[in-house]
């Protein structure tokens, strides 16, 4: 008998199955399944374009576009997890208990890519914030290729938040739509909470720091260039952040109010949909502001529009 599962192959919330979960909650799971994989396959076309126009040159010469291509690629990523595989698994009424482990695998390696994601996200931050509290670490930290050590830096985060719990037992509540990261001990699984803490503190703290920093440059009346660039660039990540901590403010309160037995069943629907915003809005966030996916996109409605590479977007001789 497989971990968190009844004898007769029902799911269970306890690592030993002593209760089965889900009994008559067939078409329930069903229902938010469908609407997963609806929003999945409406905002993965949104960002893959987005993906596909940061990763192509000129921008992709630039360090931080480097950086926002790999969390682009992650939100990708995050959001089949958060939505079409979830979603499929809750119509289909797939869990571990009568597919198999594989199930679980598909789990981890979803927690994976969003510790990865969340590595990047802080990478990107201490980027921004240096460009303009000192440039000069900037470029010893990430001019040229020294940028993809930091891409090894947020696997390795990745790999030792998962390794660190040796006893994690991470599958999907098909019935409920939510993650369980869980322990084979049945003890509290901290490595997720601890991540999103630090996470929202960095964030605000690097984004803080460079909203002060670009303050003082552009008060100094052009002492020191910045190009349009490097502050649009600084600004659509900054709004990326901030979405990142409304959905952490977001998950700690839905994890944190009483909810009636009636509405307990949503939250983790609710937890879910959290989740899958914040990548799909990363997408919607670049669509709206960044001027080279803003023209792409354009020229893919309107044929008659034509695109220079060098009109369309401002090269740096420098690393931005």
């Amino acid at each position: 008998m497989l971990p968190y599962c009844t004898p007769n192959g029902s799911l269970s919330l306890d690592p030993n199955g002593t209760d089965a979960v889900g009994q008559g909650e067939e078409d329930f799971a069903r229902h938010f399944g469908l609407l997963y994989v609806v929003l999945g396959f409406i905002f993965f076309p949104v960002c893959a374009f987005v993906l596909s126009v940061l990763c192509r040159p000129p921008l992709i010469q630039h360090s931080c576009y480097k950086l926002m291509t790999l969390s682009s690629a992650l939100d990708v990523l995050s959001l089949v997890n958060s939505t079409i595989i979830p979603g499929t698994f809750s119509i289909f009424n797939i869990h571990h208990c009568n597919s198999g482990m594989w199930v679980t695998y598909v789990v981890q390696q979803g927690m994976f890519f969003w510790l990865m994601y969340s590595a990047t996200s802080m990478v990107l931050a201490l980027n921004r914030m240096l460009e303009f509290a000192n440039k000069k670490m900037a470029i010893f930290l990430f001019e040229g290729r020294k940028v993809y050590i930091w891409f090894g830096v947020t696997v390795a985060y990745a790999t030792f938040g998962t390794l660190i719990v040796p006893d994690k037992f991470y599958f999907y509540h098909t019935y409920n739509g939510y993650f369980a990261l869980y322990r084979l001990s049945g003890k509290f699984n901290v490595v997720l909470t601890v991540n999103n803490i630090f996470k929202f503190v960095f964030l605000t703290g690097a984004y803080s720091l460079m909203l002060f920093f670009l303050h003082r440059v552009l008060k100094e009346n052009g002492s020191r260039r910045i190009t349009p660039l490097q502050v649009k660039v600084s600004i659509q990540a900054f709004a990326i952040a901030m979405l990142a901590d409304l959905t952490i403010i977001a998950y700690i309160i839905l994890l944190n109010v009483p909810l009636t037995p009636k509405t307990a069943k949503y939250a983790g629907v609710i937890g879910e949909l959290i989740w899958a915003s914040l990548h799909a809005g990363s997408g919607v966030i670049y669509m709206i502001m960044n001027n080279a996916v803003r023209r792409k996109l354009r020229a893919a409605f309107c044929m008659d529009v034509k695109i220079s590479p060098l009109s369309e977007f401002t090269i740096e001789t420098r690393n931005s």
